[in-house]
């Protein structure tokens, strides 16, 4: 259907190249290797992954032959037949031209299997309040042999409770991603992503319907066979290429930089502390550590870019919520329709942006790293505007409710203010220098900030306002230096804290989480806590799971890779070791009051081919420090304890490790 993995035959063929300049005896090897490498088959694959703030030039001119053959070969332009050295060989004629509409698509199957031991932190303190909870400082709750359930006034306490408790939690999941896109013309494409099974528990969905309720299956002990599985979309727009620019209207993945503020959820520029070969364009989605991602940013939006000078410009509006919608079972409505314009959250975008977009400026990036030798800049501002004037009055989900429910008396119709505005600014930048063929300089960073704030937050109609000011930063930094096969990384980052007591990234046993309070119920007037997207992972285990996502840290980072490939070679064999330390930007807004978050060491085995496929394990083993003391009455934890700071009894945390597998196939 299309070419894919033309970067891995690019790299071949620039060894095979560069080896016949020097023999130059030797060009037939070059062109058995390179003859059906242009880059200009690959053309409409390698748009087909573009985010929103990155679309590709409405005019992509493929570069024609010209030149001697060897020239010719570099650009991936097919030249007519020719001499060299008294042989005669033939150089294949380009691919024809496409006929319209047809359909490229690409995507990946990822089965990862894992082992998680002491998650918890083995904290696992009874709620005062509410006894039958669980009380840990991790974002893993504890296995359910340590709940009160299981143990105080449990027949079976002995049997399943504490005395046989469990500390490791194991299990594998999956995804399969289809990402097809329709050519309708040389101008207008439907893009797509569909997951299947998306990030599917093996195991969780036996064929069973409850104790007793099937005489085939009266107990789960007793199921042979799975509930058939289900397809999310999660992409699905249209793009339609003018004179002044492009058009896309749809759901789409919303990327921009390092993926620390907006993350589509795709292919990306990094796998682990490694940097892949990128020479600019759109990603497929499974490129650097797109393949290990489980959550995106997605957008209902509409969306324009243009190109100016050397500088590409991309505006945004997206449909962040509608509110209510008038839809009713009983009514012949065939659409729904907002009810409130009020109630709605707007918000609109502008990235300012200069990358490699179009095959003509891919070709050229190419040529100026491997060729010349020279220094590359990308760079690029984004801003984010998103207002709401009021809400809807009630304890749902806005997006849950429609005029139906209302008129049952199952929601509210109710409106009450909610002055809500924010603005982010967020820049990137990324510099990469061949100082040779086999050895490359990385570096590439990203910094955002929030500010805004909501002038009532509460979901009562009549309630005293609860005014809430919102500021808070991040920032990362990636770089990397690869010889051949060697590779040493540094990696950091910072995201500001707040003083809630806790890191408030997910709910605390089931309660809400503390953006908007503090741990001990008070109003949190001002929000300064900025959390990464979770999509951004520096860690296998501290940051990933026990806390969430990097927030209230700075951390830093080294690794040490070592190949038996080369970095720019098509197969992947190779060890990853890292050590990282983190400590806590503002020490009030650890469960501990500490300012010690931890240490993990980490370790990943891989074994692969681009494009193709990965088999990797990772081991992670954190070290967590005084921010994750479990304090007598955090979120009703009551804690018999020996251990006393300040005079409140602590639960100190104990060390976790993880065994994480990837295998992944790529298409």
């Amino acid at each position: 259907m299309v070419a894919l993995h033309a970067n891995e035959r690019t790299e071949t063929c620039g060894v095979a190249k560069r080896w016949a300049r020097a023999l130059r005896g030797t060009l037939v090897l070059s062109g058995f290797l390179c003859g059906h490498a242009a880059l200009a088959a690959d053309a409409p694959a390698a748009a087909a992954a573009a985010p929103a703030e990155a679309v590709d030039n409405p005019v992509a001119v493929t570069p024609t032959g010209t030149g001697s053959l060897l020239d010719q070969m570099d650009s991936g332009t097919p030249a007519a037949s020719t001499t060299s050295a008294g042989t005669n060989w033939d150089v294949p004629a380009a691919p024809p031209a496409p006929t319209y509409p047809y359909i490229d698509y690409h995507g990946y199957f990822r089965f990862r299997p894992d082992l998680l031991s002491n998650g918890h932190l083995g904290q696992a303190a009874t709620n005062a309040t509410q006894g039958n909870k669980v009380v840990t400082t991790s974002a893993v709750l504890p296995p359910l042999s340590l709940w009160p359930a299981n143990n105080a006034g449990s027949q079976y306490a002995n049997q399943v409770g504490k005395a046989a408790a469990e500390s490791m939690l194991a299990g594998a999941n999956m995804r399969i991603r289809f990402a097809p896109t329709i050519h309708v013309s040389d101008t207008i494409r439907i893009f797509t992503t569909f997951d299947i099974m998306d990030n599917y528990v093996m195991g969780s969905s036996p064929d069973y319907a409850g104790a007793l309720q099937r005489p085939d299956v009266p107990l789960v002990a007793f199921s042979t066979s799975m509930r058939p599985g289900v397809v999310a979309v999660k992409e699905a727009y249209a793009e339609w290429k003018t004179m002044l620019g492009v058009l896309r209207v749809g759901r789409q993945a919303s990327n921009w930089g390092l993926g620390i503020f907006a993350n589509g959820g795709g292919g990306d520029g990094w796998d682990g502390g490694r940097p892949t070969e990128y020479y600019g364009g759109p990603r497929q989605t499974w490129e650097g550590s797109g393949y290990d991602a489980d959550f995106a940013s997605y957008a209902d939006r509409i969306a324009f870019v243009t190109k100016v000078g050397p500088t590409y410009i991309a505006l945004a509006y997206d449909f962040a919520s509608q509110g209510m919608t008038a839809i009713d079972t009983t009514r012949p409505d065939g659409q729904a329709r907002d009810m409130e314009e009020s109630d709605d959250v707007r918000q609109a975008t502008i990235s300012i942006f200069s990358k490699p977009m179009t095959p003509t400026e891919v070709e050229g990036r190419k040529k100026a790293l491997l060729d010349d030798h020279k220094a590359v800049f990308d760079y690029g501002a984004y801003f984010m505007y998103r207002s709401q004037t009021n809400d809807l009055a009630n304890n749902s989900s806005t997006s849950d409710l429609t005029l139906g429910d209302a008129l049952k008396g199952k929601a509210g119709n109710q409106l009450m203010p909610r002055g809500a505005t924010a603005m982010a600014g967020d820049i990137w930048a990324r510099f990469e220098k061949r100082i040779a063929f086999s050895k490359r300089l990385v570096i590439e960073l990203e910094a955002a900030l929030l500010t805004g704030k909501v002038d009532d937050a509460n979901a009562l109609v009549g309630s005293t306002p609860k005014v809430r000011d919102i500021s808070m930063y991040g920032g990362a930094l990636k770089s990397a230096y690869q010889n051949e096969g060697i590779g040493v990384y540094f990696e950091s980052g910072l995201a500001s804290g707040d003083d809630t007591g806790c890191f408030g990234v997910y709910p605390v046993a089931g309660d809400a989480s503390c953006t908007l309070s503090t741990a001990d119920g008070k109003a949190n007037s001002t929000i300064t806590g900025f959390k990464f997207h979770k999509n951004y992972r520096v860690d296998n285990l501290l940051f990933r799971d026990i806390v969430g996502a990097v927030t209230n840290a700075v951390y830093f980072k080294p690794t040490f890779s070592i190949n038996a490939y080369p970095f720019y070679s098509p197969q992947q064999l190779g060890l990853d070791v890292s050590v990282m330390k983190a400590i806590a930007m503002n020490a009030a807004g650890t469960p501990g009051s500490g300012s010690d978050i931890g240490w993990e060491f980490d370790a990943r085995g891989f074994f692969g081919q681009k494009g193709h496929f990965l088999a990797q394990v990772s081991f992670a083993y954190a070290i967590t420090g005084d921010a994750f003391n479990l304090k007598n009455g955090w979120y009703g934890a009551q804690v018999d304890s020996a251990t006393s700071v300040n005079g409140v009894k602590v639960l100190a945390p104990e060390n976790a490790w993880r065994i994480l597998g990837h295998l992944s196939l790529m298409f």
